[in-house]
């Protein structure tokens, strides 16, 4: 109780971006005990299947194939992992393949660098009605390393994926890395861009909740969304970019629609 006259405590406001944080560094018991309650009870560490998935399906495609295919966004709002995973892909591949090992009974053990020991899943995947896979994926491919990734990064952050559908590229660059990541308000240059990539870092973008008010010539931004920057033009100023959704095509955008549309980018280390 307080003495008279003086202020009550404020109480401390859990925000998102705290739990985030606190998860994703501090999480390693509470994803722990949750795979092990999992394997106890029913032999497999599976989180709930998540928003619009009505089951699960056994993902028989490989896990990886000679010609490496980038991670796709599915039905699922966690852009901030799968363009973690997508700006981590096209610098640096194997530094996310290299995070799994398949076990003999079939599942894959995933080493995420913020947990200490690894977080066996198994390779069933949420499912819609029609029994398609609805989350991240190979691209145009089946789900394979990329769901696996999706899964255990589900399991470590909330126990579901229902929880993934908002966060920040930062940590979901620093769950895959184990690294610090460098959060910029300030965007950087085409030839800012261009020393990093050069450097091997990888990049992600973020854009904020009117984005969907600049155009472009894939049409308009989509807002609160989370995009990897893969390169840039020097001689013209233009960005270029990789929506999760579709990584198969880049985007070509000039500086000030860079500028207009995007609130910040998050970059990491060399990673080779």
């Amino acid at each position: 109780m307080s003495t008279a006259g003086s202020p009550l405590p404020r109480p401390r406001v859990r925000t998102w971006r705290r739990s985030l944080r606190a998860l994703a560094h501090s999480g390693r018991a509470r994803a722990l005990a949750f795979q092990e309650r999992e394997e106890r009870s029913t032999g497999l560490a599976d989180p709930p299947p998540g928003p619009r998935a009505v089951g699960w399906r056994r993902d028989s495609g490989p896990l990886d194939s000679p010609r490496p295919l980038r991670p796709q966004q599915g039905q699922l709002g966690d852009c901030w992992v799968i363009a973690s995973m997508l700006a981590i892909h096209e610098t640096a591949p194997e530094r996310l393949t290299d995070l799994l090992t398949v076990q003999e009974d079939g599942r894959v053990a995933v080493r995420l660098p913020a947990v200490a020991e690894p977080i066996v899943v198994d390779r069933r995947m949420p499912v819609g009605a029609d029994g398609t896979f609805l989350y991240a994926r190979r691209e145009g491919a089946n789900p394979g390393w990329a769901g696996v990734l999706e899964k255990a990064v589900a399991v470590h952050v909330a126990g579901g994926y229902g929880m993934l559908q908002r966060g920040f590229a930062r940590f979901g660059l620093e769950l895959l890395l184990g690294e610090r990541v460098r959060t910029q308000l300030r965007l950087p240059s085409a030839e800012q861009i261009l020393a990093c990539r050069e450097e091997g870092r990888a990049i992600a973008a973020s854009t904020h909740p009117l984005s969907a008010r600049v155009g472009t010539a894939q049409g308009p931004l989509p807002p609160s969304h989370v995009f990897a920057v893969v390169g840039a033009d020097a001689t013209t100023g233009h960005v270029l970019l990789r929506n999760p959704v579709r990584p198969g095509r880049v985007l070509r955008i000039d500086a000030r629609t860079f500028r207009r549309g995007f609130l910040s980018v998050d970059v990491t280390g060399p990673l080779r």
